[in-house]
Formats: structure tokens, C-alpha cells, sequence
């Protein structure tokens, strides 16, 4: 089994703790009673934290799913070693909720989850939120979607109406990212990101002091982190990034890329 103890002992926060603690028990549940068990939904710095933290384990398989590939809040899956995992394995449902066309560009992202959230609904209990031009696909824990389509009226002023969808009817847009190549002086995470999302490298140094970015869905707190070539750079309020492929040194000495963008 996990060596529990020896994984919380090196988490000083109580709430990572209390965290990571909830993992490791669906972790242990898994290999105790030979079934998948999922956590709740876990934004990129608590799921890197906890991938991390566990490692790999000869007992059971690991997945990480939020509703699509595009979601930046995720489960994390656990089934026995000779079992696998597979997207629609995960308890999750997509509630789509559509307003009026006149009102619903004025929607935002915030509204939408405001408005979840204002139903008691834990944070946790939560996926990622797409807003689209008529309509918005929340993700959220199977227990809970139905109660959410059921009464939530209201998004801010405007009436809205909603339905539970499957996860593979929510027609969410995968996008392949689009291609941009870059020359930067080294592969130091500050400069990769002020390159690819046209920040200044005090700008770009700030961002990652406040702990805003992730590689891997690791957190990154020194901007001399460097990158390597497949790494998914995710940038908070910017967008994500994945490192497609290194080209080689220029005529000016300086690292040529090529990234995938998404934002």
C-alpha cells in the first residue's frame, strides 16, 4: 500500500494536506476493495501536487479526466493493476445551460460559476466552465448535475434553461492548438512564456512568483525552471502551451521552438 504517513509528512499546508490526504484514501479504497475510485475535481496545482507526491505504484493504474482534453480542472482515477481506465469510467456529467441569445453574450465565465456555486454547490463538486455564444457546458460530479439542472433559474438577471448531457454529447471544440515558432536564450521557463504570450521578462517573472504557473500541472516558483521539449506549460489568465518541438540553436545563438498555443 501507499506509505501515507512518509507522503503527508512532507506537505506542510493543512489544506494541501487534508487534500492530498482525500487522495491517497481513494488510492488505498482502490486497492482494498479491487474497484476504480475517483477524487473530486482538483485544479492544476493540487493534481500536480499529487502526482508528484504518490509517484507510481505497482498496485493500481492512474488517469486524469475533467470532461475533455481541454480541461484544466480534472479527477483523478485509480483502478487495480490489471484493470484500465477509460473516459466515460469517470463520474462526470455535462450540464448545459442556455440563455436567451440576446442576453447571453453578456454572460460570462464568472456568471456561470457564481451562479453554480450560489446553489450550495461545493467548489470541488465542479469542472471546468466553457461559455459559448448561446449556451455554457459546465462540468460537474454526476451526483450533483441533475441537482443543478434542476434549479438553477437564474444566471446574474437572465432566465436560463438547462439539461444533463453525457460527456461525449457536451460537443465541446477540441482544438489542436495552433503552431508558432519562437527563438528564446535558454530554456528558462520565464522566457518561454514572455516569448510565447508577448510578456516582458519582469512581467513574466512576476506571474511566476505569484505562482501561477504550471508545467506538467506542477506548480513552478523560480522562473529558472527550465523546460523540456513535450512539456504542456499552462499560464493562469493567459492560456497553455506545449512544447512541440525543439529546433536547435540559431544564427544568433538562441533556441528555436515550435509550440502548440491553445488558449
Amino acid at each position: 500500500m501507499t506509505d501515507r504517513k512518509e507522503i503527508l509528512k512532507k506537505v506542510n499546508q493543512p489544506e494541501e494536506r487534508l487534500f492530498l490526504a482525500k487522495v491517497l484514501d481513494q488510492a488505498d479504497f482502490c486497492c482494498r476493495r479491487f474497484e476504480k475510485t475517483f477524487t473530486d475535481f482538483c485544479d492544476p496545482a493540487k493534481l500536480g501536487m499529487a502526482l508528484s507526491a504518490m509517484g507510481l505504484s505497482a498496485e493500481y493504474n492512474i488517469m486524469v479526466f475533467g470532461g475533455c482534453q481541454s480541461c484544466e480542472r480534472n479527477m483523478i482515477g485509480f483502478c487495480p493493476n490489471y484493470d484500465t481506465l477509460e473516459e466515460n469510467d469517470f463520474p462526470i456529467k455535462a450540464v448545459e445551460i442556455k440563455a436567451n441569445a440576446k442576453f447571453a453574450s453578456q454572460m460570462s465565465h464568472r456568471d456561470f460559476l457564481g451562479s453554480v456555486l450560489g446553489l450550495g454547490i461545493e467548489r470541488d463538486k465542479v469542472g471546468d466552465i466553457f461559455v459559448f455564444e448561446s449556451r455554457a457546458i459546465v462540468f460537474a460530479s454526476s451526483d450533483i448535475a441533475d441537482y443543478i439542472a434542476a434549479n438553477l433559474e437564474r444566471v446574474g438577471k437572465n432566465a436560463v434553461k438547462c439539461r444533463v448531457l453525457m460527456v461525449e454529447d457536451a460537443q465541446i471544440p477540441q482544438s489542436d492548438g495552433v503552431e508558432k515558432y519562437i527563438t528564446v536564450p535558454s530554456m528558462r521557463i520565464d522566457c518561454i512564456i514572455g516569448e510565447v504570450f508577448n510578456l516582458s521578462r519582469s512581467k513574466a517573472s512576476d506571474i511566476v512568483a505569484a505562482e501561477k504557473v504550471f508545467i506538467n500541472w506542477n506548480t513552478v516558483k523560480n522562473g529558472a525552471k527550465t523546460a523540456k521539449e513535450g512539456d504542456i506549460i499552462s499560464v493562469r489568465g493567459f492560456g497553455r502551451v506545449k512544447i512541440h518541438e525543439i529546433k536547435g540553436k540559431t544564427k544568433r545563438d538562441k533556441i528555436g521552438l515550435t509550440v502548440l498555443k491553445f488558449m
